[in-house]
């Protein structure tokens, strides 16, 4: 009897926890993007062929700097013009975080590559990481904010976890305010 009791228990917090398309669509909207992001990758195989749910899903995991996630749905979007474009958006910017890590992590000139820009901010220091607007000092690249005086960026190849990585860190008056973790 406990064991039936178990495994219905089990049964039913799983149904519980289950997402739909319509779950992950209101996520998004509420700027949930991470929870949405996590929850449209245990849905891909359900929805893979849906062009708006693989927006979705893309989309929330470049807001959460979850950028190796974007590679299920950049293959899938190519039945629309919109989703080409996506696709070649999110391609961008993987692209673009590849060869930071490579130039970083092998030390390897990659100022030669001409890359479309976005506004993404991996994106934007990709931008000037190869043109060469940028500071360096103490192992790490620094870049100044077009916009706002008050905002640096740091770029730097660290062990992290047994594992080579590179870390965009974002600094407004000297605090730092965000960090982003790439491999």
């Amino acid at each position: 009897m406990i064991k039936k009791i178990f495994i219905f228990s089990i049964f039913f917090i799983t149904i519980l926890n289950a997402a739909t398309k319509e779950d992950i669509i209101e996520l998004y909207k509420n700027k949930n993007y991470r929870k949405a992001c996590l929850k449209a990758g245990d849905l891909y195989q359900k929805y893979k062929s849906d062009e708006e749910f693989l927006n979705i899903y893309a989309h929330s995991c470049l807001e959460e700097d979850m950028i190796n996630r974007t590679i299920l749905p950049i293959v899938k979007l190519y039945k629309t013009k919109e989703a080409r474009e996506n696709a070649a958006y999110f391609a961008t910017i993987l692209y673009q975080k590849k060869l930071l890590y490579y130039a970083l992590i092998d030390d390897v000139d990659i100022s030669y590559i001409n890359l479309p820009k976005t506004k993404y901010i991996l994106s934007i220091i990709f931008n000037k990481f190869v043109s060469g607007d940028y500071n360096y000092k103490n192992g790490a690249y620094w870049f100044n904010d077009d916009n706002n005086n008050d905002i640096t960026y740091k770029l730097s190849a660290e062990e992290h976890q047994q594992a080579k990585k590179i870390f965009l860190r974002t600094y407004e008056n000297g605090e730092i305010i965000k960090v982003r973790t790439y491999w």
